[in-house]
């Protein structure tokens, strides 16, 4: 089983993702700039029944928040679902 930690700040895996969040961290020094750590349930990875998987960059929202699905449409029908 693979371990559930943090992502990197600047993951190189993505250039094309890696130089996205660099612009922006230089437009807007002050929102979140990274990969999104994961979402887990309190009760922790055996808890999860189903995944939820979002393209990147969510710009108004992840990016700027930390928080996957919030400030776009996107997540307005997931929670509201």
């Amino acid at each position: 089983m693979l371990a559930v930690t943090d992502p990197d700040r600047n993951c190189p895996l993505c250039p094309r993702l890696h130089d996205f969040i660099a612009e922006w961290r230089a437009r807007e020094p002050d929102w979140f700039n990274a990969p999104v750590p994961p979402f887990l349930p309190p009760q922790g990875r055996e808890a999860v029944r189903f995944l939820i998987v979002g393209l990147a960059p969510g710009l108004r929202g992840a990016n700027r928040t930390g928080r996957p699905f919030t400030g776009d449409y996107a997540g307005d029908l997931l929670y509201s679902t």
